[in-house]
C-alpha cells in the first residue's frame, strides 16, 4: 500500500485560468491574532512572471505560506489554476528563505534536491532512478553538479541558494513562489539565477519572487505587487520606490 505525500488529490491545472487568483485575503499567525495580511487582491496569469516588491516585516512570506496552504486563511479565498488550495499541490512550489533551512543537517546536497520529488511519492516510498536523474539535471542546470556529494553543511551561501532552487525546479511544478532567491549572493549566482528563472518563464510556467530591490531587476519581471505593513499598496518604479516601501536598498 501507498501512503499518500498528502490528502489531497493531484489536479491538472485549468489552462484557462489564472495562474493565482485571490480575493480578499486575510492572513494572521495563531500566536499573535492580529491580521499579518489583510484586503489582499490579485489576479496572475499562466505564464507571467512578477516580482513581490515589500522591506522585511511587510507580508510576503507570509502571503507565500498562505498559498501554499502553510498559514490558515482567515478569510478571502485563493484559487490556484481555477481549484482551491491542495488541489494542485504537486503544481506549486515555494522557495523559502536560506535562513529557514537547517544546513547543518547530515544530508548530501544530491539526497536534499532529490526531496523536490517527494510530492509525487508515497511517504515511505523510495525514490527512483528517474527521480535521481531529474535531481541531477536541476543540479547541473544551476552549475553545481559536482556538489552533488558533498554535505549541505559545507556550501557557501551562493551554493546554498543555488541548490535551493535546483530543489525546486525538480518538482517541475507550474507556479513558483521564490522568497528573496537573489538575496546575499555572489554575483555569479546571480546571474545564474536569472537565467533559470527566464528559461522557467519561456517555459510558459508562472514565477512570483520577493524582493527589495525591484528597481536593480525591473527587467526580469511583468509587472510587480507592492506590499507594506501587511497590506497591499500601489505604486509604480517612479511613484513608489525603495525608500516609500522602507526598504533599506542602496
Amino acid at each position: 500500500m501507498k501512503f499518500p505525500y498528502c490528502s489531497h488529490s493531484h489536479s491538472h491545472p485549468d489552462p484557462h485560468a489564472p495562474a493565482l487568483e485571490i480575493k480578499g485575503l486575510g492572513v494572521s499567525y495563531l500566536s499573535e491574532g492580529k491580521f499579518a495580511l489583510k484586503d489582499f487582491d490579485i489576479s496572475i496569469k499562466a505564464g507571467s512572471a512578477m516580482a513581490l516588491v515589500g522591506p522585511n516585516g511587510a507580508g510576503k512570506s507570509t502571503l507565500f505560506k498562505a498559498i501554499c496552504g502553510l498559514l490558515p486563511v482567515r478569510c478571502g479565498t485563493i484559487r490556484v489554476f481555477g481549484f482551491p488550495l491542495g488541489a494542485c499541490h504537486n503544481r506549486v512550489v515555494f522557495l523559502p528563505q536560506r535562513s529557514e533551512i537547517d544546513w547543518q543537517f547530515p544530508l548530501s546536497v544530491l539526497d536534499f534536491v532529490t526531496m523536490g520529488r517527494y510530492v509525487y511519492l508515497g511517504w515511505f516510498f523510495p525514490c527512483t532512478k528517474k527521480d535521481i536523474n531529474i535531481a541531477r539535471d536541476a543540479l547541473k542546470e544551476m552549475n553545481v553538479l559536482d556538489l552533488a556529494h558533498r554535505q549541505i553543511s559545507q556550501l557557501s551561501g551562493g551554493q546554498q541558494q543555488r541548490v535551493l532552487i535546483a530543489r525546486a525546479l525538480t518538482q517541475n511544478a507550474d507556479l513558483l513562489l521564490l522568497d528573496e532567491p537573489l538575496n546575499a549572493v555572489d554575483v555569479t549566482t546571480r546571474q545564474t539565477v536569472g537565467e533559470v528563472l527566464q528559461k522557467i518563464k519561456a517555459q510558459g510556467k508562472t514565477v512570483i519572487v520577493a524582493t527589495h530591490y525591484y528597481d536593480h531587476e525591473e527587467g526580469r519581471y511583468d509587472g510587480a505587487i507592492y506590499l507594506k505593513d501587511g497590506k497591499q499598496i500601489s505604486g509604480t518604479k517612479d511613484q513608489q520606490g525603495p525608500e516609500d516601501l522602507g526598504c533599506d536598498c542602496p
